[in-house]
């Protein structure tokens, strides 16, 4: 199965980044690689979808099927953020 990747820049601080240079050697894996692995880790460990999440979505989608969500802009949005 063919899975759809994004491509993704981080910014590190050159410390962190031969710390995990030297991880990655000791899994036997490439710098690249070894991101890869510890991010796919780490979502997949820390999301679980709970009772509650799934109810709370549900009745957002109804919301929205009925027209009862009102959505803003992302400039609207700003504007009413800013700082007067």
């Amino acid at each position: 199965m063919i899975q759809e990747k994004i491509r993704k820049e981080v910014t590190l601080d050159k410390n962190i980044v031969e710390k995990l240079k030297i991880k990655a050697q000791e899994d036997g894996r490439n710098l690249k690689n070894y991101l890869e692995k510890i991010l796919t880790d780490k979502a997949n460990d820390d999301f679980v979808i709970t009772e509650g999440y799934m109810k709370m979505m549900d009745e957002m989608m109804e919301k929205r099927a009925k027209g009862e969500l009102k959505f803003i802009s992302e400039e609207e949005f700003r504007s009413r953020i800013r700082r007067k």
